[in-house]
């Protein structure tokens, strides 16, 4: 009872700190889809100097989410830019009506990829000041998402973060699948980074140590299938600690600097 009511005070903290310490306010919208034909909330954040500066900037999507979760990642971003050499970013949060889930032989994936580029990034680009240097995080579900993102469209993105991924053997035997038959084409990732994340234990308390070696193993055959064009990383982590974005941290590190 004491350690839950200690970590609760730490995380409350931690969340004034992380509203005090930002200065923009977020921006939030809800629009339906045309490709989707659902309800689409955006909430968008602005690093604190982009009314005074000239500068262009990198974009941060970011899968499912709320404002809460935003005001959090954007304190992190802002700690790493400081700190680790981040470059300052745009953080755009969408949350859609339902559950990033592959069904219908992935079509709910494909339609939200359509959504992402002919939709989303295209208003997001024409809108604001944006380098090009696009990245994508997603978690559970999400992140799921995300690693396909990654094999059937490299080009829409630099940097990819899956964390907290769904993982068990059907779902190895697809990703790889799909990885193998992609990476024939390998020069399409160059310059591509993902960093994936898990949780020991988190999906299968039985088997942990398997699920951790075929997600390292996942990672090490996009580095070597794609010839190194791909800077693949993976961490295993047994707490997330007091964060609910697991593995953006480390996630960002690698990818964005």
């Amino acid at each position: 009872m004491y350690k839950k009511m200690l970590s609760a005070l730490i995380l409350s903290s931690f969340t004034v700190g992380c509203l005090l310490a930002q200065k923009t306010k977020p921006q939030e919208s809800t629009t339906v889809s045309s490709i989707l034909k659902k309800n689409v909330q955006q909430i968008l954040r602005l690093p604190d100097n982009y009314d005074s500066s000239k500068k262009t900037y990198a974009v941060l999507f970011v899968l499912q989410t709320t404002g809460e979760q935003v005001d959090e990642i954007v304190t992190i971003a802002q700690t790493l830019h400081k700190n680790n050499g981040v470059p300052e970013l745009i953080v755009v949060g969408l949350n859609v009506e339902d559950k990033l889930e592959r069904s219908l032989e992935n079509k709910v994936y494909d339609q939200y990829l359509s959504f992402l580029e002919q939709e989303m990034i295209p208003s997001i680009e024409k809108k604001y000041r944006c380098n090009g240097q696009k990245m994508l995080y997603g978690r559970s579900l999400s992140g799921s998402f995300t690693l396909y993102a990654l094999l059937k469209k490299p080009s829409l993105f630099k940097g990819y973060i899956a964390s907290s991924k769904e993982w068990y053997d059907k779902n190895n035997d697809y990703f790889n699948n799909l990885a193998n038959n992609a990476l024939k084409n390998a020069d399409a990732f160059k310059g591509r980074k993902i960093f994936l994340a898990s949780l020991n234990g988190a999906y299968s308390n039985q088997i942990p140590e398997e699920v951790d070696k075929q997600m390292g193993a996942f990672s090490n055959l996009l580095l070597n299938k794609s010839g190194k064009k791909i800077a693949s990383k993976y961490q295993a982590f047994d707490d997330w600690g007091i964060s609910a974005q697991p593995g953006l941290k480390e996630g960002l590190i690698f990818v964005a600097k």
